[in-house]
């Protein structure tokens, strides 16, 4: 049959040349189970749930064990910050008084340190420190594995007696004396100038929250409101 097609070099026609080929697919084992996925992507699929799932372990635990008998808030950082500052203020002015009596600390420094206390021009810090202890716990539920979260004053000075023996031992054996009950830890240090030697530089730090940082870094803080 006659054909008015006519070929030429430029302009030859080339069947499927759009068509690019196709890589084969390979063909499944029929001994492995069908699977959407291959292993290696639900390998690290699982991993990364696993990873997920051990953020802030041991606070949820205790969360979930006092949840059976009161309630939890979330509220935001800023909120948080305000109320444990309050709450340690609260609880440095109730418990503070009775220790520093203790340590029989005369009535005019106990006085002194009260109002630098409550008129600092510092800024009391929020900071995580040691690993929180069945002792120093004040939930009625125990967790190893969470931090304390305290209220720091820093750079207060104190008066003590002349010859308070109890911590100028400290102070002569470790170079400084620290004292702990219920929810304050008092840290006595020698003053740099030595010109009055019955003043001491007195850091407080006060048991206000529990808390606990994940493997991304971030921080979660627990604390009874007040």
């Amino acid at each position: 049959m006659a054909t008015n097609l006519r070929v030429s070099g430029t302009y030859a026609y080339q069947p499927y040349r759009e068509v690019e080929p196709v890589p084969p697919y390979p063909r499944i084992d029929p001994q492995q189970p069908h699977d959407e996925y291959p292993q290696q992507q639900i390998k690290q699929r699982t991993d990364k749930d696993d990873h997920a799932k051990r953020r802030f372990i041991a606070m949820r635990t205790l969360i979930d064990e006092l949840t059976e008998a009161a309630g939890i808030t979330r509220v935001d950082y800023l909120t948080a910050e305000t109320e444990l500052n309050d709450l340690g203020l609260l609880i440095a002015e109730t418990e503070l008084i009775e220790q520093l009596l203790e340590l029989k600390i005369p009535l005019e420094g106990i006085d002194d340190l009260v109002q630098q206390i409550r008129h600092s021009p510092e800024i009391p810090d929020l900071a995580a420190g040691h690993d929180l202890s069945e002792t120093d716990n004040f939930f009625p539920v125990f967790v190893a594995g969470l931090s304390e979260y305290n209220l720091h004053f820093q750079n207060l000075k104190i008066q003590i007696a002349e010859k308070n023996k109890q911590i100028t031992d400290g102070l002569e054996d470790n170079g400084r004396f620290v004292a702990e009950k219920n929810r304050l830890r008092l840290d006595f240090q020698k003053m740099e100038s030595k010109d009055d030697i019955d003043t001491l530089q007195l850091g407080i730090n006060v048991l206000v929250a529990v808390s606990e940082v994940d493997e991304a870094g971030r921080r979660v803080i627990l604390y009874q409101r007040p």
